[in-house]
């Protein structure tokens, strides 16, 4: 695992420094006046404080060691879980995932644990940055330092999926009929033959069998075909919405059991191909980039998705 480590740098003044700074600068001002012994002691005490808050935290921010580990599929606004592990210093820290813009975890090094993360954003992450930062033992100054690692394994991230009905075939008229999905005709294509079962409708009751079991028995049909469909994915305008629009119309396409073809750009070209799980609609809108799509020939139902919209 590759890890770039920033330059430990103070990241933060909290009111209780900033109250130091000012009563320290009260006290000098006042011996300064009145010449008393005893406040230069207090303001050389006050001093010391100020000086150890500033300098012993620098220690656990640079012997600080992380690594982590993320999956390999994430969805932009859902969160997922990261395992980190900090170690290399027995201080007190706090850590956060800083491209998902979670919140700040306090740990005990040497620890491991899961964080919650959440994408901000649609694509493939290569390395993630860690945020680790310090401020013990007194609390007056933090000190950070960031962890570049990079993953072992690239992290995906598809679009949020938003909800598109499946486009009516050509020529279908009709109200109330924009969301519905014509099937191929397989009913009159039977299997076999099984015991009835209460609900089965009488209709499927296959008698030649009945009499020869002697009992009553329904007809198996072959499952009726869903029609495939070819989604092409425009990201030239709104890409997000685009990604996010194709997203919900392919795993709505899956849902109604139509094989579908995903169209997209990819940084090296077109690419087209079938994809068969959510998963694959995920990795491929995580990998799509705003290009020209070429679709070439096809056979199958072609649904252009872009910005605007899904069009027929």
């Amino acid at each position: 695992m590759n890890v770039k480590r920033g330059a430990p740098r103070p990241v933060s003044l909290p009111k209780p420094a900033l109250t130091l700074v000012a009563v320290t600068g009260a006290l000098f001002a006042i011996a300064r006046t009145t010449g008393s012994g005893w406040l230069v002691v207090l303001i050389a005490f006050v001093s010391a404080i100020g000086a150890l808050s500033l300098v012993l935290p620098i220690a656990p921010v640079v012997r600080a060691r992380v690594e982590l580990d993320a999956p390999p599929d994430a969805t932009a606004g859902v969160p997922m879980q990261v395992t980190v592990t900090v170690k290399g210093t027995s201080r007190p820290l706090i850590v956060r995932v800083r491209e998902s813009d979670g919140e700040w975890a306090a740990v005990a090094p040497p620890v491991r644990g899961r964080l919650e993360a959440t994408p901000a954003r649609r694509g493939v992450v290569e390395a993630l940055t860690v945020d680790v930062r310090c401020a013990a033992p007194l609390g007056l100054v933090w000190w950070g330092r960031k962890h570049s690692v990079t993953l072992a394994r690239p992290l995906e991230v598809g679009p949020s999926p938003l909800a598109a009905g499946l486009p009516p075939p050509s020529g279908a008229g009709g109200a109330g009929n924009e969301n519905r999905v014509t099937l191929q005709r397989g009913d009159d294509l039977v299997r076999g033959v099984r015991e009835y079962q209460p609900g089965d409708p009488i209709k499927n009751v296959h008698w030649a069998a009945t009499a020869h079991h002697r009992q009553l028995m329904v007809k198996e049909h072959e499952a009726a075909a869903a029609p495939p469909i070819t989604i092409a994915a425009d990201l030239r305008a709104d890409a997000e919405r685009a990604a996010s629009l194709a997203a919900g119309l392919a795993l709505a396409a899956l849902r109604a059991g139509m094989p579908v073809t995903l169209v997209t750009v990819e940084r090296g070209g077109p690419v087209s191909g079938p994809v068969h799980t959510p998963v694959d609609v995920s990795r491929r809108l995580a990998r799509a980039v705003a290009g020209p799509i070429s679709v070439g020939a096809v056979r199958d139902r072609l649904v252009w998705v872009d910005g605007q919209g899904v069009h027929a």
